[in-house]
């Protein structure tokens, strides 16, 4: 048996997948026996399973305080006398860092739209002209900094989809960074994907170079050409692509082939209101297709359907499916 201080990995998968599973409270028969079984089996299921408990509470019940606290003003502000009170600065304390874990959860956006100077909804797609006349039709719920001072065309994709249209000008290099992943080019059209794990540019007209830090040399992709570009910051190799198919999010459909679940499931967590999670052994799990995005919760049923998963909505603020 497993020792009771500490469950194992494992155990923590099944214990999450459990808790969705009663959290979408539609469990038959057979798979609540299944679960009693489980969780008798060994100690180390049960605490695994009551750490969920704890976490999920963390995550959830912070933002229904927080509605609670600003609904009305005067109960509001006689809550915050109390919270203010000596004998209650440890759990204030507590609730803030709870609350701030779950602000960061559901909106791990936050941070990266401070930093920048345009950020997108999660329901369109926005074209942007840029100071030099260049065009940036940016994807939803993505985000860029620009800047033209001193003769410099720099952006930096933050989050998100983007395509450019550059426009030439006297040879100037117009520069993108996405993470660790560098764009140079002097007039052209290309996408650039931040959106998964990797990030993937694709050139539909034109010429781009495409480095990091450290492969500075980096490769030269042409008319039709595409490369990804790994966590590790290591340039892969080009392919040739169906330059249409990468475009397809301006159209309102993501079209991917042999993408883990995982990615697509991000890719579909930006046009959605709340948050999409996968969990278990169906995030590595790779899938092929074409998905609306004018309908995520349609997108995510059919996935699911597409590779024997399942979909609960826990809450209003959080889907997972397994």
């Amino acid at each position: 048996m497993q020792g009771q201080d500490k469950p194992t990995d494992t155990q923590k998968d099944e214990a999450a997948l459990w808790h969705v599973k009663r959290a979408g409270g539609s469990m038959s028969v057979a798979q609540k026996a299944e679960f009693d079984a489980w969780i008798n089996a060994d100690p180390g299921n049960r605490l695994a399973y009551d750490q969920m408990r704890v976490l999920w509470t963390q995550v959830e019940e912070p933002v229904r305080r927080v509605s609670e606290v600003m609904s009305p003003k005067k109960a509001g502000l006689k809550r915050l006398r109390e919270w203010l009170s000596p004998g209650r600065a440890f759990a204030g304390g507590a609730c803030a860092v709870a609350l701030g874990a779950a602000v960061l959860f559901l909106n791990p956006d936050m941070i990266a739209n401070w930093q920048a100077d345009i950020v997108t909804r999660n329901d369109t797609v926005t074209d942007i002209t840029l100071v030099d006349g260049s065009i940036v039709h940016l994807a939803a719920n993505s985000a860029i900094t620009t800047d033209f001072s001193n003769g410099r065309r720099d952006i930096e994709l933050l989050r998100g989809q983007a395509f450019f249209e550059v426009t030439h000008r006297n040879g100037d290099r117009f520069r993108v960074r996405a993470g660790s992943t560098i764009v140079e080019v002097v007039g052209t059209r290309f996408n650039v994907d931040y959106l998964a794990r990797d990030t993937e540019v694709a050139v539909e007209e034109g010429a781009v170079r495409v480095s990091t830090p450290g492969d500075k040399e980096g490769v030269l992709l042409g008319a039709g050409d595409v490369v990804a570009i790994g966590a590790d910051a290591l340039v892969g190799t080009v392919h040739q692509t169906d330059i249409a198919a990468i475009q397809g999010w301006m159209q309102g459909r993501l079209s991917v082939r042999n993408v883990r679940v995982s990615d697509l499931v991000a890719r579909l967590d930006n046009f959605a209101p709340g948050r999409f999670v996968a969990l278990g052994d169906i995030a590595d799990r790779t899938i092929s297709g074409s998905f609306p995005t004018t309908d995520v919760d349609g997108s995510l049923e059919t996935m699911a359907a597409a590779i024997g998963g399942n979909v609960v909505r826990t809450s209003p603020w959080l889907t997972v499916i397994y």
